[in-house]
């Protein structure tokens, strides 16, 4: 556990150290990705499928606010559908729009999940955008998950039906591109099952990691994982919708790692050093809950490494000073007897004659 709050706060010193080159860098990257999964989604414009364009637009992208790359993306994907049909890009136009209105009409943040969501669909992790945005988001943060969902759908349902959505088609007029696009969207029962579930789990998981009990953001988000399989089981099952089972449940389980995993980077705290306070003013009294975070530095340590043969000579070394320090020890000692006893004999002479005239005396 050391080793893990150690290696978080190494990563955010570095984080905090190259923040300035950080963001732009996650921001070209995000902003690369789901151009590229726009791209190979409804790429039917040849120009913009152009890799230097996508680059391009990804760095613009990089030096805009986070909200923008949600906007462009909409840009890229009604001028990529207009080489299609302009009837269909007239439609996911007026989506982009109804999908602006209420977005910000309700919750002005989270947009960026819009974009992520379609992207996580092909990254096979789309139960992990709504555990996220249910942590960092607000209490309306599952509306721009349905709407991510409903991107990602409409996208593959144009891609299914290019054929007949073309404009090049003869016998398909602009009334029949639309009736065909719209009854798709609409008789898409695994769609609909899906913004329910990640709806619901985003809201699950925002209203229990808001809790003040212990552990609240970690079961916030297990329950929000356990009720994911849930809806899915079950509304497969009642709505007669085909659903991966196999797939729902692994990768319910690898978001849920995952999901921890950025909660334990964002913010650790230490439950047992728990503290409950009471104070009061003229107008309110307070009761607060204050649980400690978990800060942690690493200890700098100084290692020599030495190898046998320098620690044999150095032991050998140290034996040799021990040994010549008793030797000098015991010549001084010798030294100081022999001293004391050329005394004592000087003494005895000096001494003996005054006794013995003194005896002869008497």
């Amino acid at each position: 556990m050391d080793k893990l709050l150690t290696l978080r706060a190494k990563l955010r010193q570095l984080y905090a150290l190259y923040d300035y080159y950080f963001i732009p860098a996650l921001k070209f990257a995000t902003a690369l990705a789901v151009l590229l999964m726009v791209n190979s989604t409804v790429g039917y414009r040849a120009l913009l499928s152009r890799w230097t364009i996508i680059v391009i637009i990804a760095l613009v992208c990089a030096l805009l606010p986070w909200k923008a790359i949600t906007a462009v993306t909409g840009l890229y994907s009604v001028l990529q559908l207009t080489a299609l049909s302009w009837e269909v890009a007239a439609l996911a136009a007026a989506f982009i729009v109804l999908m602006a209105i209420a977005h910000y009409l309700f919750m002005p943040g989270c947009s960026l999940a819009i974009v992520l969501m379609p992207l996580a669909y092909v990254l096979k992790l789309p139960y992990l955008v709504p555990v996220i945005v249910g942590l960092v988001g607000g209490s309306a943060s599952f509306i721009p998950v349905g709407f991510g969902v409903f991107s990602y759908y409409f996208l593959k349902c144009v891609q299914r039906n290019a054929n007949v959505l073309s404009s090049t088609v003869t016998d398909s007029n602009a009334l029949t591109r639309f009736s065909v696009l719209l009854d798709a969207l609409k008789g898409n029962k695994l769609m609909l099952l899906s913004i329910f579930a990640f709806c619901i789990v985003a809201i699950i998981v925002y209203c229990f990691h808001k809790l003040s009990f212990d552990y609240a953001p970690t079961i916030a988000i297990t329950a929000g994982a356990v009720v994911n399989m849930l809806v899915f089981l079950l509304g497969g099952f009642s709505l007669n919708v085909t659903v991966p089972y196999l797939g729902v449940i692994l990768g319910t389980l690898f978001s849920l790692a995952i999901a921890i995993a950025v909660q334990f980077c964002i913010l650790a705290v230490d439950y047992s050093r728990t503290e409950f306070l009471h104070y009061e003013d003229d107008d309110y009294v307070y009761y607060v809950k204050a649980v400690p975070k978990i800060n942690i530095t690493e200890q700098h340590l100084r290692v020599q490494e030495i190898n046998s043969r320098e620690s044999d000579e150095a032991e050998e070394r140290e034996i040799e000073q021990a040994m010549d320090l008793l030797h000098s020890i015991d010549r001084e000692d010798a030294e100081e007897i022999r001293k004391a006893e050329h005394k004592e004999i000087i003494d005895r002479t000096q001494t003996g004659p005054i006794i013995d005239d003194y005896e002869a005396g008497e």
